[in-house]
């Protein structure tokens, strides 16, 4: 089981494959596990997942920052011996890799964000209340709620599929705490705005049609002060890209990282 010690925090990761080195950020509530579907289809890459603090099996104590999970980042490259690596970030992820190649440029080579935007007024309020709730709800409840802003229509079309999804992600290990949860909502409140004209890295930045969460708009307002900066749309998806659409995903971070 990888662990590092970083800044008060023990950081878990885990290491797929060989070949160019390619760094995977999950997104909130997510952990290293949120990776699956996207696995098998980036081949000849040692892929590397972090387990963000606050997720997965990374663990630490107190009050966590998002410039801290960057700080993370950085810090697992140094562990690795690894100068500069490509990076794919999901959601918070991927803000967390545009930080990680704000705050230390010379350590991200291009850098792939997947449906990561500004957060809205309404989105802070639907956080809150998502962790609000998480500690007086049944968890296959939650869950079911959460969904409902992270898949598109057909997700749903089997009430057989939904149940099963929400007592797999209820069952999981590792799943992260109600605790935890509001840990990381903090935190993104605390976000400030960044100076994303330092990043020297070309940003691919992946939308998905049916996102609720990130919508197009979202994604440009983010993104827009980028210098080397390109857009792709996945049709069809909502906010877990990646699990709805991991072929045409896959493609575009292929693409663009060739």
């Amino acid at each position: 089981m990888p662990q590092f010690d970083h800044d008060g925090a023990s950081l878990h990761y885990e290491i797929r494959g060989e070949g160019p080195p390619l760094l995977l950020i999950a997104g909130i509530a997510s952990d290293g596990a949120s990776w699956g579907p996207l696995l098998p289809l980036l081949p000849g890459r040692q892929l590397i997942l972090i387990d963000n603090r606050g997720s997965g099996q990374s663990k630490v104590a107190g009050p966590i920052e998002v410039d801290q999970m960057a700080g993370d980042c950085a810090a697992l490259l140094d562990h690795l011996g690894l100068e500069a690596v490509d990076v794919v970030g999901h959601s918070l992820g991927g803000t967390i890799g545009l930080m990680l190649a704000s705050d230390h440029p010379g350590r991200v080579k291009r850098l792939v964000t997947m449906t990561s935007g500004s957060i809205s007024a309404a989105s802070r309020v639907l956080f809150h209340d998502m962790a609000r709730l998480y500690f007086t709800m049944v968890p296959e409840d939650w869950f079911r709620l959460l969904f409902q802003w992270l898949f598109s229509d057909p997700f749903f079309a089997d009430e057989a599929n939904v149940s099963a999804a929400a007592a797999a992600s209820t069952g999981y290990a590792f799943r992260q705490s109600p605790g935890d949860f509001a840990r990381q909502v903090a935190a993104i409140d605390r976000v400030g705005s960044l100076d994303l004209s330092r990043v020297a890295c070309p940003v691919l930045a992946i939308s998905a049609e049916r996102d609720l969460l990130a919508p197009e708009r979202a994604v440009a307002e983010l993104h827009r002060a980028v210098p080397d900066l390109r857009y792709a749309t996945i049709a069809g998806a909502a906010h877990s890209v990646h699990w709805e659409r991991p072929a045409e995903v896959a493609a575009a971070i292929n693409g663009f990282l060739s």
